[in-house]
């Protein structure tokens, strides 16, 4: 494994790794203050402090590296400046000082007193020196804090007074960061508060910070920087489940995912929900067709879809395109749709969770399906959204969200558009239920009545399913603009139960399903069937059965489930009383002939 994709593993496995542990942290906070920053706009000036072991040499990269990393501003080129003046829509530009201050392009960085096994877990052969109580615990906490409040008393006084590094007023330093030198291991970049010690600098003290490793800031995966940052820039909560159970956003949020290596996209949602660089979304309350230019832009980059089938839960639409610079790794253009529940906060306990994208084969909250395929477009098939479609609108208690999007454009261009449908396929049955047909037979028709609002094109109809062709469709009396109706047929071949659905389509419409289901008999005389006993029927308990000859017994549910099986000799009995009211159907089997006979049984207790 080459160092780039070694880098880019242990990124991913330590930003996972860590938000678990960071989460509950809450619980030790010593002293309260906001949780953010009250104004985002204007200029946040980081700092940044160097820091290596006692046991470690300097850093081998140049100054100008680091450089470039945070403060680098030409046009498409990944920095921390470039990304929140991007993210911000030139609102929040961050730019980074360097401590120790050194001449040159020679890294000159804060030595600690204790070497790099102090800081990596105890182990009483290899690492006599290290930490006990796991990662993040009492003494890890410790040994950390300790260690940032030595490097800040060190370089403080080299931080110009001038230097504005509070820029809301609430006597805290806005942004800090760490970089300590050595590989990703048990040192791993996260975004915490030192709360345990007191360390100011101009009289402004250190709360947030983000704690970064020399290994894991290669320019080829800056993303970990970026995400620790959101954290502090609008205290962003996660996007990913720290339980593994499935994946909400992925590669389409900083705070999903860190499997871009960069440079990387954000969701319009988490710029104006936790950058608040947005003052609002606006909302479709009617049909018709919307465009939209893509996040990057000025203006017009999404829409807020409210649910009618929720108070609360809501979609919004947007445009993603990887001909922007932000947006080039992503695994292709188009519109994502996702679904917010603000109940939630972020995702890192869900489902439920506050930001769900939906993607083909996602057809619950919890599953994965193909988080990569979320984008709709011409080019990729996928024009369509609905409760119905693949994958299908739905809220976070999996029930239907009641939206339908049609007629999405292609990709790649300026913009992008879609249709708001306001059409409806109205049928009045779902489930039908073809009760015993003898084999070589057809029954008696079924009718599905079929009807539409705002319909603006034809309707059609598929049968699907193994056995799709033993049911029959006159179609007749059925209009494919205007709706009419269906009759179904059963047709059965031999003794078993047939099942199949039909569905009903129209443009821009969430398509209906109906489910068939037909049981099949062999036929036999009036005079075979004279001979078999069977009684009593309404039974409240023993059922007596009498064949004169060697039988095998099948008991089914109403739903075709088999119940029970036996065999007999001439006569045999069924106890039905652990069993609930309802109808049953019985089989009797010669075992000689194979000859069958079905009789329907009324439980009744």
């Amino acid at each position: 494994m080459n160092k780039r994709c070694s880098i880019y593993l242990k990124q991913t496995l330590t930003v996972l790794y860590f938000i678990c542990f960071c989460i509950p942290l809450s619980a030790i906070y010593v002293e309260k203050f906001p949780d953010t920053l009250t104004q985002y706009n204007g200029t946040i000036n980081n700092i940044v402090i160097y820091i290596s072991f006692s046991d470690q040499t300097e850093f081998s990269e140049k100054a100008i590296f680091y450089h470039n990393m945070f403060n680098n501003d030409e046009p498409n080129t990944a920095s921390l400046y470039n990304f929140y003046k991007a993210l911000s829509f030139n609102k929040t530009l961050v730019t980074s000082t360097f401590y120790p201050i050194s001449s040159g392009n020679v890294i000159i960085s804060y030595q600690d007193i204790h070497p790099h096994s102090y800081f990596q877990p105890y182990h009483a052969i290899t690492n006599p020196n290290g930490y006990q109580g796991g990662l993040f615990g009492p003494e890890y906490t410790s040994r950390e804090h300790n260690l940032l409040k030595r490097a800040i008393e060190f370089i403080s006084e080299q931080v110009p007074e001038d230097l504005n590094i509070d820029i809301n007023n609430d006597g805290r330093i806005d942004l800090i960061t760490f970089i300590v030198r050595g590989t990703v291991g048990a040192l791993l970049p996260h975004k915490w508060i030192l709360n345990t010690e007191y360390a100011v600098i101009n009289g402004k003290r250190v709360w947030n910070y983000t704690f970064q490793v020399e290994e894991s800031l290669d320019l080829s995966a800056t993303v970990v920087l970026y995400h620790e940052t959101f954290h502090i820039i609008g205290t962003s909560p996660e996007l990913y489940r720290s339980s593994n159970t499935g994946i909400p956003v992925g590669p389409w949020d900083l705070m999903a995912s860190t499997s871009p290596l960069n440079p990387l996209t954000s969701t319009v949602y988490m710029r104006y929900k936790y950058g608040k660089w947005i003052d609002n979304i606006p909302e479709i309350y009617e049909a018709g067709v919307y465009t939209l230019n893509n996040v990057w832009a000025d203006s017009n980059y999404a829409y807020k879809i409210p649910s009618p089938n929720s108070s609360t839960e809501y979609f919004i639409i947007e445009y993603h395109d990887t001909n922007i610079f932000w947006d080039s790794d992503l695994p292709g253009s188009g519109l994502i749709i996702y679904r917010i529940n603000p109940a939630c906060t972020g995702n890192l306990n869900g489902p439920p969770d506050e930001m769900y994208i939906f993607r083909p084969g996602g057809t619950t909250n919890f599953g994965s399906g193909n988080i990569k395929d979320a984008h709709f477009s011409k080019q990729t098939g996928r024009t369509v959204f609905n409760d119905s479609s693949n994958p299908p609108c739905f809220l976070s208690n999996n029930l239907p969200g009641g939206i339908s999007i049609c007629n999405i454009s292609e990709a790649g261009g300026e913009t992008m558009s879609f249709e708001i449908s306001n059409s409806l396929l109205i049928v009045d049955n779902t489930d039908l239920v073809f009760e015993e047909t003898f084999t070589g037979t057809t029954s008696e028709p079924q009718i599905i009545n079929i009807s539409g609002e705002n319909l603006r094109g034809d309707i059609t109809y598929t049968k699907e399913g193994q056995n799709a062709e033993m049911f029959d469709v006159d179609s007749s009396a059925f209009n494919p603009v205007i709706g009419g109706n269906l009759k179904i047929f059963f047709s059965p071949v031999s003794n078993k139960t047939y099942n199949a659905t039909i569905t009903i389509k129209s443009d821009c419409t969430p398509s209906k399903t109906i489910s068939m289901k037909g049981y099949g008999v062999l036929a036999i005389s009036e005079q075979l069937e004279e001979q078999i006993k069977v009684f009593p029927n309404p039974v409240t308990g023993l059922l007596t059965i009498e064949t004169g000859k060697m039988s095998v017994i099948q008991l089914f549910s109403i739903e075709g489930s088999l119940i029970k099986e036996m065999s007999i000799n001439t006569a045999g009995e069924i106890n039905l009383s652990e069993y609930a009211n309802s109808l049953y159907f019985l089989k009797i089997i010669d075992v000689i002939t194979g000859t069958v006979i079905s009789k329907k049984i009324v439980l009744e207790r």
